[in-house]
């Protein structure tokens, strides 16, 4: 299993010295797993003419396969841990607010509800933070978007988020079923600062569909953002689950985007430099509770920038070959 998940790992670096340093192996002895897992598959999953390091075709197909592999042994790790007698203990959730808000407070509600003796604590960061959080220790989870541009950390794809358009009732785009990313042309707009993961998406989306609306100003703040757009004629690109209580009560109105954008969600976890180890059985109980209730605006995409099978296509991010939003009809 160690070696699936270094080979994972080395996939998703696009290095092996960085994928040894995350599991505490010299280089030298990961390339020599990664051989011995080439040898006894009999073809070649790296190629290793080309710097960073890119998947064969074959070892696209492998890593497809592995990364179900892991995910349902993982998933049978924690349910196994998960029938122990009355886990108790505390865990400390770090979260981007633009998720966490509209998620975590229901869930962890119910969760302590059917869990009493685990107590959960949420702390609300921005994404470099949630990472630094977890890295340092001062959160055993976090809970951001395009978790997979974070090196050095465990990450658990939780759910695709489905981004709209948002704008005020009066606005021209009010009352359409769905808009063609090209019609936001000359349009203002609000969005998000662009050194967020999700405002790098949001970018990078409308570049490649060739739209170039006027962006008037960025904010750092979901709550803000809506604000902005609320008081003003201007339309703003946010997950569409955070404006259900606005669009209820008639301040802000949806147009869904053509082609389809989404926001992936995952989990982050603390990962030992020597070898992977169990969550802390709290912890454990509380991402498979997490798992099961998330919900799911849209079908799950690779979180992997090298698997191009899923039905939504992953678009490179301004980051380092960071997977950023998934694009589809």
């Amino acid at each position: 299993m160690q070696n699936l998940r270094l080979f994972s790992d080395v996939a998703r670096c696009h290095s092996i010295s960085l994928a040894a340093e995350m599991h505490g192996i010299t280089q030298s002895a990961a390339s020599q797993r990664i051989n011995q897992l080439e040898k006894r598959l009999g073809v070649t999953l790296l190629d290793r003419t080309v710097r960073p390091l890119e998947l064969t075709e074959a070892g696209k197909v492998f890593l497809a396969g592995v990364g179900d592999v892991l995910q349902r042994y993982d998933r049978l790790e924690r349910a196994v841990m998960a029938r122990a007698d009355s886990p108790s203990g505390v865990v400390r959730v770090s979260a981007i607010y633009s998720s966490g808000i509209d998620l975590l407070r229901q869930v962890s509600e119910e969760f302590e509800q059917q869990r009493p003796q685990i107590n959960v604590q949420i702390a609300y960061e921005k994404p470099d933070a949630v990472y630094q959080s977890v890295i340092e220790g001062r959160a055993d989870l976090g809970l951001l978007s395009y978790p997979d541009r974070f090196k050095k950390v465990g990450v658990i794809a939780l759910r695709d988020e489905e981004m709209a358009v948002v704008c005020p009732p009066n606005h021209a785009l009010a009352g359409r079923e769905s808009v063609e990313a090209q019609e936001l042309s000359g349009q203002e707009m609000v969005s998000f600062d662009t050194d967020l993961p999700v405002g790098r998406g949001v970018a990078q989306y409308l570049k490649q569909h060739g739209a170039t609306p006027i962006t008037a100003h960025s904010f750092d703040n979901l709550d803000t953002l809506k604000s902005a757009v609320a008081a003003t004629d201007r339309f703003a690109i946010l997950p569409k689950r955070t404006v259900r209580h606005e669009v209820e009560v008639g301040s802000l109105s949806v147009v869904s985007l053509t082609p389809t954008l989404v926001r992936p969600m995952g989990l982050i976890t603390p990962r030992p430099h020597k070898q992977h180890a169990a969550l802390p059985l709290a912890t454990a109980v509380f991402v498979d509770f997490l798992l099961q209730h998330a919900g799911q605006d849209e079908p799950r995409v690779s979180l992997s920038s090298s698997e191009s099978s899923s039905p939504a296509s992953t678009l490179a991010g301004a980051a380092a070959s960071a997977p950023l939003v998934g694009a589809k009809r």
